[in-house]
């Protein structure tokens, strides 16, 4: 059920739960008195009542004498032999309460319950973990746990053809990537931190001890290219924003994840960009050549739009708290 309708049924059973109340305060019958008749109803003796109370016989006498005065009635009569005998209000008065006591208790029971605990899943394409890291996701993930007890935090490597998809199947929940989400279900959400882009060249490669490059110049060379993957994901990493595909010299690749798509350029002629956070992180069959002039990458993270639990919207906006030179 979609969160507002369900907040909405809440709020109206409130005001009716209210409205009930208001007309029976004039009574304001005590459930513990009410517990007491039912029992020495039940018992049928004062001394047996009493102890499963565990008060004495002239107090629980006393609790009688005050619950029938608020209903001004008279519940129960003592025969001359001392044998009780349950009044015909008493036991209108006993057939009433006894639901009524059980819904008391189902009320203590369900305000001491915690709320009901479920997993928000983050998605990451895969491979790509250590900048989510650098954006401190595990102090966002602390600092959530505080406000919204009832959540768990996990995180999924995402196969790269499955980024469009992963949200509307519900493989996860939150996911960040680098560009928006070309889904009409889901909302995308731009951060405010960005990263440089890096080349990498395998150890071999003409440009290995070149240290930099112009952009222009990179853009000359084979470059891996995933035709699995939606061009939107795709574009930024082939630099579709300095030339056009047409000249670009786009080498086909079926890797599915960060590290597979490094192993295509070891020992190779084709070249891939990354972010720069990844440049410590290369092999030693790897370069990395910074790139004079390429713009800065982005980041987002999107959710399913009919999804507004606490945590899952509490964790985009952390994200979206993160300051602007994380990356810098």
């Amino acid at each position: 059920m979609d969160t507002e309708v369900a907040v909405d049924q809440r709020a109206a059973a409130l005001r009716l739960g209210c409205r009930s109340l208001m007309r029976g305060l004039a009574m304001e019958l005590d459930l513990g008195l009410a517990l007491s008749f039912l029992i020495l109803a039940e018992e049928g003796h004062y001394g047996r009542a009493a102890a499963r109370l565990h008060v004495t016989s002239p107090a629980l006498t006393k609790r009688i004498q005050r619950l029938e005065r608020q209903l001004g009635v008279e519940l129960l009569q003592r025969g001359p032999a001392g044998v009780l005998r349950v009044t015909a209000a008493g036991l209108r008065f006993a057939e009433a309460t006894g639901p009524l006591l059980a819904h008391a208790e189902a009320a203590r029971q369900a305000a001491r319950q915690g709320p009901s605990r479920y997993t928000v899943r983050i998605g990451v394409p895969a491979g790509t973990r250590p900048s989510l890291a650098r954006m401190g996701l595990a102090k966002i993930v602390h600092d959530l746990h505080r406000s919204f007890p009832e959540a768990h935090f996990t995180c999924r490597d995402i196969p790269f053809p499955e980024l469009d998809q992963c949200l509307d199947d519900k493989t996860v929940d939150v996911l960040w990537t680098s560009v928006p989400v070309p889904n009409a279900t889901v909302d995308s959400h731009p951060l405010n931190v960005g990263t440089a882009l890096i080349g990498v060249v395998g150890a071999r490669h003409r440009w290995a001890e070149a240290g930099s490059v112009d952009v222009g110049a990179f853009c000359d060379e084979p470059m891996l290219f995933n035709p699995a993957i939606s061009e939107e994901w795709m574009d930024p990493f082939w630099l579709a924003d300095i030339r056009p595909r047409r000249d670009a010299r786009l080498v086909e690749t079926l890797a599915s994840d960060h590290q597979h798509v490094l192993l295509g350029v070891i020992g190779g002629d084709t070249v891939i960009t990354t972010v720069a956070a990844d440049g410590p992180l290369l092999g030693p069959g790897l370069r990395a050549v910074t790139l004079i002039g390429a713009a800065r990458m982005g980041f987002h993270t999107a959710r399913r739009r009919t999804d507004r639990r606490g945590a899952v919207l509490g964790l985009i906006e952390a994200f979206e708290a993160v300051p602007a030179d994380t990356f810098a």
